[in-house]
């Protein structure tokens, strides 16, 4: 029968190989869902506009998925254009103008604006001094005047919460925040969801995973 020790030995020496195969075991299965996904429906949707009943030789697996990522890429490349963008504009205006829609638009617009590159523009990462105490917590200033606090001196800051999506708004005094030089709004929000815990890569925690191991031994 194994010695404690050794059990415990043999049980850092997997957890080392659970730190380095889970992020890409985890990333390779998120990939081929979205993947398989985009396929099912985007083959469908060509099937249906070339109105055929059996699959093409040419519509291979992945193809869906290959289409709609190549057709995003165009329309990323059509935003260089004046016109492009004037429609996009139009047609923006008409979906803020469905009451229910216009919530759905926003948000969206909003979360991918705030994800994407257009972040830097949106907030701005900073420490946040809570009044009456010494906790700092990490936000995003995302407006400087709230219409929900007029004339109070106030600005809205989000505080995302760790390993869950979602978070807080805030309003607070401009003083209790202190901007946070060289984070961008992209690093701030990985470096809260995963609590720090991100600061090492895969391979430096299973080593020293198996340093622990080896000592043990």
């Amino acid at each position: 029968m194994a010695r404690p020790s050794n059990m415990k030995k043999h049980l850092n020496i997997f957890l080392a190989g659970v730190v380095v195969v889970a992020p890409f075991g985890v990333t390779a299965w998120v990939i081929y869902w979205v993947a398989t996904k985009l396929d099912l429906l985007v083959g469908g949707l060509v099937l249906k506009a070339m109105n055929v009943s059996s699959k093409p030789e040419w519509l291979f697996p992945g193809a869906g998925a290959l289409f709609a990522l190549a057709l995003i890429y165009v329309i990323g490349l059509l935003t260089r254009l004046y016109a492009f963008r004037l429609l996009m504009s139009t047609l923006e205006r008409l979906f803020l103008h469905v009451p229910v829609i216009k919530s759905i638009f926003e948000s969206i617009r909003d979360i991918t604006r705030l994800f994407g590159g257009e972040g830097k523009n949106i907030g701005q990462v900073v420490r946040c001094h809570l009044p009456g105490s010494q906790t700092t917590m990490l936000g995003i200033l995302t407006n400087r005047t709230p219409r929900a606090t007029q004339g109070q001196n106030k600005v809205a800051v989000y505080l995302p919460m760790s390993y869950q999506l979602g978070g807080f708004t805030v309003y607070l005094d401009p003083k209790c925040l202190e901007p946070v030089e060289g984070m961008t709004v992209q690093e701030a929000l990985k470096t809260v969801a995963t609590a720090e815990a991100g600061a090492k890569d895969a391979a430096e925690d299973a080593q020293a995973l198996s340093q622990e191991a080896n000592g043990q031994g």
